[in-house]
């Protein structure tokens, strides 16, 4: 019990210390996210459902046929070999999910765009608006 309150006090001494000489110990940090109890308001909750299926029809799909094809072009030339127990299966596969994960990422910036175009009362789209602004700022003159 004394060992647990010498433990608190050399604490708390080391944040008094902290005030007299700078960075004598790490700050405190809140580890919850401030977003991690957050609801979406319809319109928020319609732009992600938007983004999602957009994503997955203009670039997931696509990109997916597209890897999956030229996969299968690829071991039917003979530039890849087929697996000697599951065949072209496993490398189709490896190219499908490849596609789905790029189509994800490029499409990542224009969702982006889609949420910053939310209406003025939205915690989501003013997040989003201020976090392109920190990586966009205005050029200097």
């Amino acid at each position: 019990m004394s060992g647990k309150k010498e433990e608190e006090k050399i604490h708390c001494d080391c944040y008094v210390e902290a005030s007299q000489a700078e960075n004598a110990c790490p700050p405190i940090r809140n580890v919850t996210h401030p977003l991690r109890y957050y609801e979406f308001s319809q319109d928020e909750m319609k732009a992600l459902e938007e983004c999602d299926k957009e994503s997955f029809y203009r670039r997931c799909l696509p990109f997916s046929t597209l890897f999956a094809s030229l996969t299968a072009a690829a071991i039917k030339l003979g530039f890849l070999r087929r697996n000697p127990h599951f065949g072209a299966v496993p490398k189709l596969l490896v190219a499908i999910f490849l596609g789905y994960v790029a189509g994800r990422v490029q499409y990542a910036e224009e969702c982006e765009a889609h949420l910053r175009e939310l209406p003025e009362q939205s915690p989501l789209g003013k997040l989003m608006r201020r976090y392109y602004a920190e990586k966009h700022p205005p050029p200097k003159k």
